[in-house]
Order: C-alpha cells, then structure tokens, then sequence
C-alpha cells in the first residue's frame, strides 16, 4: 500500500469496487477460502491493482470492517459531537445494533468473522467515547487512567449485550436499549469518579 494517493477521487472508487466485490464474496465463503484473485475477479480489476492498495486481504478486512463501522457512528454522533452520559450510551448502542445488524446479513451470519468484528467494534467504540469526552484532556495522568478503564468497559458492555440481543431481536432496539441503559448507567454510578470532570 502507498503507492496511489488515498484522497484521488480514482483510487476512492477503486478500493469502493474491491470492498464491494469482498463483502459480496463473503456472503458466499468462508474468509479463510477467499484468495485475493477471487476479490479482484469479481471487482473485474487486475490482481496487481490489489496491492496497490492493501498489503494482504487481513488489512483490506480491517479497513472493510473498520469503514462500515465509522459509517454507521457518525450517522449517530456526528463528528465533533460532545455527547455524554445517557445520550452518548444510547447512541453507541443504536449504533452497534445497526452494524451488528447489517453485518450479519451482509456475511450470511457466518461466524469465522465474529472475533474480528467484536475487535473492531470495540476498539471503535472505546475511541467514539474517549473523543466525545473533550474534557478528558484536563485530567491528570491518574485520572485519564480511570478514564480508559470507564470507556473500555463501557465499550465491551454495550458490545456484549447488543450481540446477545442481535441473536434473537425478540424487541425493537429502541425499547431493548431503553431496558439495559438503566443498568450500564448503575454500574457506572458505582464507580468513583466524583472527584474528577466525567458527567457519567
């Protein structure tokens, strides 16, 4: 990678029609049986056009996943957006359940890709809620510890429990999330961050 300019209106469309033709290859097959030939086949593109772009079909992967992901978030907190509290949760959670949602049906529900997926979603939601803390710059070097603990819980909480109610959908997200807030917002209650600026 690094041989085109990521911001060429060409090289754009170009890795549009790769991750294209990689998510439609998924819904068909097993990641692990996927060659980047078979990519580039059905992205009617030359292999070395690949490389070009991606080192390796893990990266393309990562920035596949990673893209989606970023997509959906910024539908639900826009960029620059300072949400905190019960506002910020619910919304990475409406955000998670419609990835986890899209996701899903795009890959066929297959699951040799969930362990990716669960470390993408939770490192992007774990930074989602570290940017909307502006005020976190001011805290002390203890203190931002605290922080990152707070946010990485809170990012494999909402992780966890989305994907247990994406397995059956038995209610809306919106009355789900409604349910579980309440308790995401107690256990972070329970943590003893009065002394500092967070308005969790």
């Amino acid at each position: 990678m690094g041989l085109v300019n990521p911001n060429d209106p060409r090289a754009k469309r170009t890795r549009k029609y790769i991750q294209k033709a990689f998510t439609d290859l998924l819904a068909e097959m097993d990641f692990e049986d996927l060659s980047i030939q078979d990519i580039m086949d059905r992205a009617e593109l030359n292999r070395a056009t690949f490389y070009n772009h991606y080192q390796d079909k893990y990266e393309l992967l990562e920035l596949t996943m990673s893209g989606a992901f970023t997509e959906i978030l910024s539908k639900w907190i826009p960029p620059g957006t300072r949400m905190q509290g019960a506002e910020l949760l619910r919304n990475l959670m409406l955000a998670v359940c419609e990835w986890q949602i899209e996701m899903t049906k795009q890959l066929n529900a297959r699951r040799t890709l969930s362990q990716a997926m669960e470390d993408n979603a939770k490192q992007q939601l774990y930074n989602g809620i570290i940017s909307c803390m502006e005020h976190v710059k001011d805290l002390s070097a203890e203190e931002r510890r605290r922080m990152e603990w707070v946010a990485t819980m809170i990012s494999w909480s909402i992780y966890g429990v989305v994907v247990k109610w994406c397995q059956c959908q038995e209610e809306p997200a919106e009355q789900f999330i409604e349910q579980v807030l309440p308790f995401l917002m107690s256990n972070l209650r329970t943590l003893d961050l009065h002394d500092s600026k967070e308005e969790f």
